[in-house]
């Protein structure tokens, strides 16, 4: 009798490898040893189709799907009907569409749904068509796979995810996608052209923030699959976007990578690396600021909500990184638009 693709049994560690990389916990060692047995071994790749095709059915059953009701109806009405039937005849069609829009669920009168058609079509069927194309090219999915978890931005770095049309005053303290752990009365979302009577206008689109002195905007950078980036000695991250200094001096901004220990009421943040930006004075100016993370991540804490806190030096490496802008502008305030971030893993 011979064996089909199903019956293989992957071994102790291609097992844990592939669960390790499922669950984003695969090291970069284990990554290298995974890459290189999806290039030779055949089995492999098809183990991991499937388990590839198991974890996106799981996710696809968890998440909720839309759902689409259709009704039809037909009236007739003959009053001069002469073989006995009703003279109102009424015809009425129902069709349920769950999940994707080719997925039409229509059932018999006698099926589960109650509803007249062709018998239900089950929403497994698509993930049995798609293994036969994971399985032929499982080495490129995972290459895909991986390159989502390289792939960071800042989320609403433009900061137009919110109207502020409706706004009276043009002002908001709530930000999309930002403040992450924290907040801070002196950091505003303006729409600049409105609040500043036509003398400032937003780089583009309508609407800035703007930070005045001691205050900070912060966000938990994330990947396009949601993953919070982490520190490891030698990373890199490039921040670019547009200031405007509304003094009539120049002023400075400070950033920096900072993991978040504790939150309120007992706040607890440690910095993986920092850097400073000079604002020129006069019209909007371009913006960067890069972050290296040092071989050495053995840390102090750098703020504590109190001097109280006993709180010790940790090792960073690992640790989820928030990335943080202070204003450091006395008497005056920092704008800032269209934030973006380039993430340059070590050794790049």
């Amino acid at each position: 009798m011979t064996s089909g693709p199903g019956d293989f049994l992957p071994d102790p560690e291609l097992e844990q490898l592939v669960s390790r990389f499922l669950d984003h916990t695969i090291t970069a060692e284990e990554t290298a040893v995974l890459e290189q047995r999806l290039r030779d071994q055949p089995d492999a790749r098809d183990y991991c189709a499937r388990a590839l095709r198991f974890d996106a059915t799981l996710q696809e059953a968890l998440l909720p799907q839309p759902l689409q009701w259709e009704e039809t109806r037909r009236v007739v009405f003959d009053p001069k009907r002469k073989d006995g039937g009703p003279a109102w005849s009424i015809q009425r069609q129902q069709t349920v569409r769950y999940g994707n829009p080719g997925n039409s669920l229509s059932g018999s009168p006698e099926g589960p749904l109650g509803l007249p058609g062709p018998p239900v079509r089950r929403r497994w069927l698509w993930p049995a068509i798609l293994v036969v194309s994971l399985a032929a090219a499982c080495a490129g999915s995972f290459f895909y796979y991986r390159s989502l978890e390289n792939v960071y931005a800042l989320r609403n770095g433009d900061f137009e995810a919110m109207d502020l049309s409706r706004s009276i005053s043009g002002i908001g303290h709530s930000i999309l996608y930002w403040q992450d752990n924290f907040s801070t009365s002196g950091c505003e979302l303006c729409e600049i052209g409105r609040v500043s009577g036509g003398k400032i206008f937003a780089p583009s689109g309508r609407n800035i923030v703007r930070l005045q002195d001691r205050a900070f905007l912060n966000q938990l950078i994330l990947n396009k699959r949601g993953t919070p980036l982490k520190a490891l000695p030698g990373l890199r991250v490039i921040l670019t976007g547009q200031a405007y200094s509304q003094g009539d001096v120049p002023h400075s901004l400070r950033g920096g990578l900072r993991f978040v220990a504790s939150g309120y009421p007992d706040m607890i943040q440690y910095e993986a690396a920092t850097d400073s930006a000079t604002i020129p004075s006069g019209g909007w100016h371009p913006l960067r600021m890069e972050f290296q993370v040092p071989a050495d991540l053995l840390r102090p804490p750098s703020d504590l909500s109190s001097k109280n806190i006993a709180a010790p030096s940790i090792d960073l490496s690992g640790k989820e990184l928030t990335l943080s802008l202070d204003c450091r502008s006395p008497g005056d305030s920092i704008c800032l638009d269209d934030l973006k971030i380039e993430v340059l893993p070590p050794g790049k």
